[in-house]
């Protein structure tokens, strides 16, 4: 997407934005993510930030009484390390790993799942049945801090070659510098829609993972631990308001399906 030629912009626009409307008389949280993620977190045509993650989040912290500042980064590694270092307080779309729980507390209640897919190129003979073993012949684009479940991320028989950023892991797939990438169907098909190239790529059957998706806090936030105990119970009774109903249907989820612990 074109926010991925202009991260630089999209910060100075998004940082200049929340400023002009800042209310001094409420606490500021800082919120950060990391390159654009349709349906979960992106910019529209107006360079506004959107998504169902964000939105879900951002109306828990308006309604808590927080005033709230988005900056993007251009990839996950980057974000963790401004959350690491307190230079961010809040992502709203991350699952707790043992790696991200040493510098973040997160929710326990999922505001929202995501599924992990297989993507390989449209012509290719790959085939994909639910077991992980049957990728070890294969080239997997996998990307920098992310988290693709516990049985992936441990299973260090598979071949994994690690890039920056969706943008990467498309242009790798297409190259052939590795055979098939790990990524949420719906935001590729998104992407790829946009950029014309949708008939290029295939998402096989079967998820490798469903991420529940909670909220990071900085643990170098002075008030990380009643920060997340907060949100917790706010995301509890936020979960069974219209609101977050509308914002799910909004973006493609079935309400019920993810109450029960689907996806997409």
């Amino acid at each position: 997407m074109r926010y991925w030629l202009n991260s630089l912009l999209c910060v100075v626009v998004v940082q200049f934005s929340s400023f002009a409307i800042a209310d001094s008389s409420k606490p500021l949280l800082r919120i950060g993510v990391p390159e654009d993620f349709p349906p979960f977190y992106f910019h529209d045509e107006n360079g506004e930030l959107r998504g169902a993650s964000y939105e879900v989040v951002v109306s828990i912290l308006h309604s808590l009484g927080y005033q709230t500042q988005a900056t993007q980064y251009p990839n996950m590694r980057q974000l963790l390390a401004n959350i690491a270092a307190g230079k961010e307080d809040i992502v709203v779309n991350l699952t707790g790993t043992e790696s991200r729980r040493k510098v973040a507390y997160f929710t326990d209640t999922p505001h929202i799942y995501e599924s992990q897919d297989v993507i390989v190129r449209a012509d290719s003979a790959i085939r994909f049945e639910g077991k992980l073993p049957q990728l070890s012949p294969y080239k997997i684009g996998t990307i920098f801090g992310w988290t693709y479940g516990p049985e992936f991320d441990s299973a260090n028989y598979l071949h994994k070659e690690y890039v920056n950023d969706s943008e990467e892991q498309l242009k790798g797939l297409l190259s052939g510098n590795f055979d098939m990438l790990i990524n949420n169907k719906n935001f590729v098909q998104s992407v790829t829609q946009t950029l014309g190239v949708s008939k290029a790529f295939e998402a096989l059957d079967h998820a490798i993972f469903i991420l529940p998706v909670t909220i990071a806090v900085s643990k170098a936030h002075p008030n990380a631990t009643s920060l997340v105990a907060t949100l917790e119970n706010e995301v509890v009774r936020y979960r069974k308001t219209e609101e977050y109903q509308s914002i799910l249907t909004r973006y493609g989820f079935d309400p019920n399906i993810l109450n029960e612990g689907g996806s997409l």
